[in-house]
């Protein structure tokens, strides 16, 4: 799944969700980007084009165009994006750097793994060993693996039943901490009767 269709995803499962928390120009960031990649041009109705693309998505229509202008020039402020203008009138919508590393923060907000009904029997084992530098990045991604559901096995071992390779190079990539992240898919564990016990497989 490339980068586009990636948002795309995390988009709609953001303008689905049923959530207090989600915040309009979250959601005029994401569709930007969604339209914007690698650029979005606009002609002189940057504004109005933007509302049309928010049409794109089911469920955005909750939102007025009185919204998404105020979240589109939200996010300008904020310069999360920025308008270029070429020689022909033509502006192009981009997104910053800023507005990227706020992407992949949205994104990894919403990662979750999806659990089969049928479980294959294996584990997935996520070892990491992080230089001292990336102490930071260390306690995030710990954190990240226990809010997804993760089993502690060891101090720097999470155990999983289900597919996660890549949410946890997604998460990993993230925190700049991918080449110290190993993922093993184990065939058996000995006395795992808690693992089986605390996922609540039979």
């Amino acid at each position: 799944m490339n980068e586009k269709e990636r948002y795309v995803e995390k988009l709609k499962d953001f303008l689905s969700a049923d959530t207090t928390e989600a915040k309009i120009a979250t959601v005029a960031l994401c569709v930007l980007a969604v339209a914007s990649v690698p650029v979005l041009v606009l002609g002189a109705g940057a504004m109005g084009n933007a509302v049309q693309v928010f049409k794109m998505f089911k469920g955005s229509s909750n939102y007025s165009k009185k919204q998404i202008r105020s979240a589109v020039n939200s996010i300008k402020n904020q310069k999360l994006i920025e308008y270029i203008a070429d020689k022909d009138g033509k502006t192009t919508v981009k997104i910053t750097i800023k507005g990227e590393v706020r992407l992949r923060t949205f994104a990894i907000d919403l990662i979750k793994i999806k659990k089969h009904k049928k479980w294959d029997g294996r584990w997935r084992l996520v070892m990491y060993d992080f230089p001292i530098r990336f102490k930071k990045a260390r306690n995030a991604f710990r954190w990240k693996l226990k809010d997804l559901g993760f089993f502690q096995f060891q101090k720097s071992a999470w155990i999983y039943p289900y597919l996660c390779e890549d949410e946890i190079i997604f998460i990993a990539d993230f925190f700049g901490v991918g080449k110290h992240v190993e993922i093993l898919t184990v065939e058996s564990i000995l006395r795992d009767d808690k693992l089986k016990k605390y996922f609540h497989l039979s």
